[in-house]
């Protein structure tokens, strides 16, 4: 039988030890669940849109949402990747905050294509009665979303009719940008107030884009969302 000192085997046991945690350590990290986002489909006929053009819808859609989903996605693979406990803390900074942003407006832009529709509706039933409520009457909340929306003409952001479950009421927020979607609220309408949401059409003319979304409304939506949010 071969004899093997004792302060080899102790370090060689500290040696398998070592490479166990290492081990455990990169399983660990390389089980961390990766989301996996998909484009949504549009849910209306972009050539049956009055007032905004398929090319528009199509491009918007497909270039500027599609390209948020991916880069989501990209985040979302990389953030797997990471070490959290030795990486720096400006680059968990800049992840963490464009997976904010990303994530922000692949729900805002869903809302925004779910909210379009190919012909007027006009609100019914429990949303109806609560507009009147929040906002005195459905003219009082157009003329509080189009006045908001022109707030940002030329700029950017988003115009966002919320429901927050904490004051039990409807709200219209004014966001600058993808990061400032409300909190504590669910989003039941989105408006694109970003350029590349109506230049291909309307150019600088962002008035009149508002004016032609006002008069596509997929209210059925907005009611659908409202309903589910009631319960929250």
């Amino acid at each position: 039988m071969i004899d093997v000192p004792r302060r080899s085997l102790a370090a060689g046991a500290g040696l398998l030890l070592g490479a166990m945690a290492v081990q455990a350590r990169a399983q660990q990290f390389a089980s961390a669940a990766t989301p996996k986002f998909r484009v949504q489909p549009l849910t209306v006929n972009p050539e049956k849109v009055k007032g905004l053009s398929a090319g528009l819808l199509r491009s918007h859609h497909g270039n500027n949402y599609a390209g948020t989903v991916k880069k989501l996605n990209a985040i979302s693979e990389t953030m797997a990747t990471v070490n959290f406990a030795e990486v720096p803390a400006f680059t968990v900074s800049g992840l963490k905050r464009e997976e904010h942003i990303a994530y922000n407006s692949t729900i805002l832009h869903e809302l925004y294509f779910d909210g379009i529709g190919e012909a007027p509706t006009q609100p019914s039933g429990m949303l109806a009665q609560a507009i009147s409520r929040d906002f005195g009457s459905l003219d009082r909340w157009k003329a509080e979303f189009t006045a908001t929306a022109k707030a940002l003409a030329g700029g950017s952001g988003w115009v966002i009719l919320a429901h927050s479950p904490r004051d039990k009421r409807l709200f219209i927020h004014w966001a600058a940008d993808h990061s400032m979607a409300p909190a504590g609220a669910v989003p039941l309408l989105a408006l694109d107030m970003y350029e590349h949401a109506y230049a291909i059409d309307y150019g600088a003319d962002a008035a009149k884009y508002i004016d032609a979304y006002m008069q596509a409304i997929k209210w059925t939506n907005v009611e659908r969302l409202y309903r589910e949010a009631m319960r929250v």
